[in-house]
């Protein structure tokens, strides 16, 4: 009988370590595989512009020169040229549709001065939702064709330029990498964008501004302008030879900062400087005066508010992303290895089982 129980209780051994082996394999294969799906295919879906997006950010400045167009419609010449009032801006980054890998994106800005809105400008962008840059737009879409980056940077930006479309002008510019800075309590990168002076070619905004003026009008303009006295006498001299009304053109120009956390690609922070300019005279005349001089960056607010995105962001994209992908895979590797260690052993249990010292030859197996 003792020999018969070593048998029973080797087997019952050899069993549970065979349970066991399997068990913890499959638990280890499906940790590992856990890990695989989330670096590989749930990471890589965060790392797209989400659906849902719907951004605003709030900016404040100064315009030292301000042409207040609504204000001239009126006939109200006395707050038609604002001069060093403070402005609040906003602006909002909508995902309002999307395709596959493909959003349509709308970006609306508007200004306000003496509380009073003074410009507004909606455009749509059909953008690739992982770098950002231009992409094919579906049928059906209403979208500005562009180049470039448009509404944000690319999850991941990296220390390197980047195109940047500049829709006032409809043409590209350089968004230079020039350093990493601390921005809010979060590490950034900063990039400098500088347009030079173009034609507007902004349907929306060409559609604000007159395309010609009266000469007594804006002779009544050209005292207010903070330009050089020599410069108002030069003005005053050659409006008469102009004609009357007197043809406008328009040219944009800007230099922009950014703050960018890199990981999820969120601006922290934006200063720009924007001068629109008056060519009196028609297109190409070398008489021009500023009549839209605004400078603007995010207000302390909109700061705290977009570092508190990026970090809550690359929170979650850290921890899909790498720790819990290598939490997976090492506990993974360790229970499979442990369980393929457990299985041989049950198994060769199992084909040599111990003989027990009491037993005799005819108890062994495979005794006659």
């Amino acid at each position: 009988m003792s020999g018969l129980s070593v048998l029973c209780g080797a087997k019952m051994r050899s069993t549970a370590a065979t349970g066991w082996g399997i068990a913890l394999a499959v638990i280890g294969l499906a940790s590992l595989a856990a890990a695989a799906i989330l670096a590989w295919v749930v990471v890589p879906d965060r790392k797209e512009l989400p659906a849902d997006t719907n951004t605003t950010r709030a900016f404040d400045g100064t315009a030292e020169v301000l042409l207040n167009p609504a204000a001239i419609a009126s006939g109200d010449l006395r707050n038609a040229l604002l001069v060093n009032v403070p402005v609040t801006a906003e602006r909002t980054v909508q995902v309002t549709a999307t395709d596959g890998d493909v959003a349509q994106v709308a970006d609306t800005r508007s200004l306000t001065a003496q509380g009073s809105q003074v410009g507004r400008t909606q455009v749509s962008y059909a953008v690739d939702r992982t770098s950002l840059e231009a992409a094919e737009p579906p049928s059906g879409w209403s979208v500005t064709p562009h180049q470039g980056l448009t509404v944000s940077w690319p999850i991941g930006a990296e220390q390197r330029d980047y195109t940047a479309w500049v829709n006032e002008t409809q043409t590209t510019t350089t968004a230079k990498y020039v350093r990493e800075e601390d921005k809010g309590g979060v590490n950034t990168y900063v990039y400098e964008a500088t347009v030079a002076a173009a034609p507007i070619r902004d349907q929306q905004v060409l559609g604000t501004l007159p395309s010609a003026l009266p000469l007594q009008v804006l002779s009544g303009l050209a005292g207010s302008l903070p330009i050089p006295e020599s410069a108002k006498a030069q003005l005053a001299q050659a409006l008469p030879g102009l004609g009357d009304p007197v043809p406008l053109s328009y040219t944009y120009e800007s230099t922009s900062t950014y703050w960018v956390e890199p990981t999820t690609g969120i601006v922290v922070d934006l200063e720009r400087k924007e001068i629109r300019r008056a060519g009196l005279g028609g297109a190409g005349s070398p008489l021009a005066v500023p009549i839209y001089d605004v400078s603007t960056s995010f207000t302390d607010t909109a700061v705290t508010e977009a570092a508190n995105d990026a970090s809550d962001a690359r929170g979650t994209i850290d921890l899909l992303g790498t720790t819990l992908p290598w939490i997976l895979a090492i506990a993974g590797l360790a229970l499979l290895i442990l369980g393929v260690i457990l299985l041989v052993l049950g198994l060769r249990r199992r084909r040599t089982p111990r003989r027990s010292p009491d037993a005799t030859p005819d108890q062994m197996p495979g005794s006659p």
